[in-house]
């Protein structure tokens, strides 16, 4: 952080002083060139009086006399130089800006550089009678005028610098005293903490929130722990109990078949309850790409899949299935949904109960005449290892059907609602929003 302050503050205000130079040089170039102007007007005045008086224009020697030595030229109408106090080989002038100022009845301004290194001359034109008046000034060039001001310049860069180290010590002492308490505060520490300084407080606003995700994720590790040690420590009491029997030797050969059934019904419940698990962690995996699946009629073969066991509970399935519905998800994850959802209407129903599935304009709706659900527990059947009924003995999942719905549908961006009535039924609704299909009349009314 300290270097970052340095190197900007050097940077800024490294580029004020350079501007600031350059802009002066320019002002007082201009300023000199402009009271050089003002002086040769006011030498060819006096010219223009002398020659006045004189009824002629005097010599390059008198008018330079009478200027304090100013340098003066005089030019025929032809342009040809007359007469000149400038020395040998100091000509400031050139024959184009001598004809233009020939053919000028007004003053003629002409700057050019000076023979010697570091100067610029100012040549000031004007007709009196029939000669050409030039008069010359020399002033300081911007080069040189730069060159004398750059070791002031370079004071001033090293009084900066120095500055900018005091700067930059006083902000990493004093200014950022607090964010570096706050760090230390923050570090180690998952409860809330304050700050007295307005400016801190949307730091504190996020670290607030980042240690209270962290504690909910701890909890929600916890319980989950809690949840899976618990869900198999039955059929694993079970299993172990059984084989420690058949493994004593002293249970009869007539009920060590039952005892094997018992521990393969068990092993079969503990595996299912591992798959359900992984399946649960499987759907943060971002390395899966989704495609397009027709949803319409891999819905029409999971239902299909539930016939034989919708006979062995007498219950009526009816169904309205848009045909050629295109869902953008893998086929996998639809199929775990339609899974869920299904079994879920067929195990909390009633007897002689109704099932209706529909999917039609981008929505699945899964509509049952179960036991339904109560306000109280409606609010946490979306909760890991949570079962509605506890009474449905053997029938009771694990408590990660719904969660698992929840969390692909949270993970694709699509709507999960639940309607239900406690003893009367429940409505599930997923609305895939961005799915498309074609148009067409709604099927006729099927049972399974």
């Amino acid at each position: 952080m300290s270097k970052r302050i340095l190197i900007t503050s050097l940077f800024i205000t490294l580029f004020i002083l350079l501007i600031f130079a350059f802009t002066s040089n320019e002002v007082y170039y201009s300023q000199s060139e402009g009271d050089m102007h003002t002086r040769l007007r006011e030498q060819l005045n006096t010219v223009e009086s002398v020659a006045a008086q004189n009824g002629a224009l005097p010599s390059v020697e008198q008018i330079a006399l009478s200027l304090d030595g100013a340098e003066v030229t005089i030019f025929t109408v032809d342009g040809d130089m007359e007469d000149t106090t400038l020395s040998v080989g100091a000509e400031t002038f050139s024959s184009e800006e001598t004809a233009t100022a020939l053919a000028s009845e007004n003053e003629h301004f002409y700057v050019c550089p000076s023979v010697r290194e570091g100067h610029t001359f100012v040549n000031l034109y004007k007709r009196i009678d029939d000669k050409l008046v030039m008069l010359t000034g020399e002033i300081i060039s911007r080069s040189r005028m730069l060159a004398t001001v750059l070791p002031s310049l370079g004071i001033f860069i090293l009084v900066d610098v120095i500055v900018c180290l005091l700067f930059t010590w006083l902000s990493t002492t004093f200014i950022l005293r607090p964010v570096k308490e706050l760090a230390m505060e923050a570090i180690g520490n998952n409860k809330k903490i304050e700050t007295r300084h307005a400016e801190l407080k949307p730091v504190v606003d996020v670290i607030n929130w980042k240690n209270e995700y962290v504690r909910a994720a701890q909890r929600s590790k916890d319980e989950f722990i809690s949840n899976v040690t618990h869900e198999m420590n039955t059929p694993l009491t079970s299993i172990r109990g059984f084989a420690e029997l058949i493994a004593s030797g002293s249970m009869p050969k007539d009920k060590m078949i039952a005892a094997g059934k018992t521990i393969e019904a068990q092993s079969e419940r503990l595996s299912a309850m591992i798959k359900r698990i992984l399946n649960y962690s499987a759907i943060d995996d971002d390395t899966v790409k989704s495609y397009d699946v027709d949803a319409s009629a891999l819905t029409e073969r999971v239902l299909d899949s539930y016939v034989p066991m919708l006979k062995d509970k007498d219950l009526t399935l009816l169904r309205r299935i848009e045909p050629g519905m295109i869902v953008s998800s893998t086929q996998e994850r639809l199929t775990e949904i339609l899974d869920n959802l299904i079994s879920n209407a067929i195990k909390y129903n009633k007897q002689n109960g109704k099932i209706m599935v529909t999917l039609a304009g981008g929505v699945l709706t899964v509509e049952d005449t179960g036991i339904g659900i109560s306000n109280e527990e409606l609010p946490h059947i979306f909760s890991r290892f949570y079962t509605v009924d506890k009474s449905h003995g053997e029938n009771v999942g694990f408590g990660l059907g719904l969660p698992i719905v929840r969390k692909l549908c949270d993970r694709s961006g699509w709507k999960l609602s639940v309607d239900s009535v406690f003893g009367e039924g429940t409505v599930f609704k997923v609305d895939f929003g961005g799915a498309h299909g074609k148009k067409h009349h709604p099927q006729p009314v099927d049972k399974g």
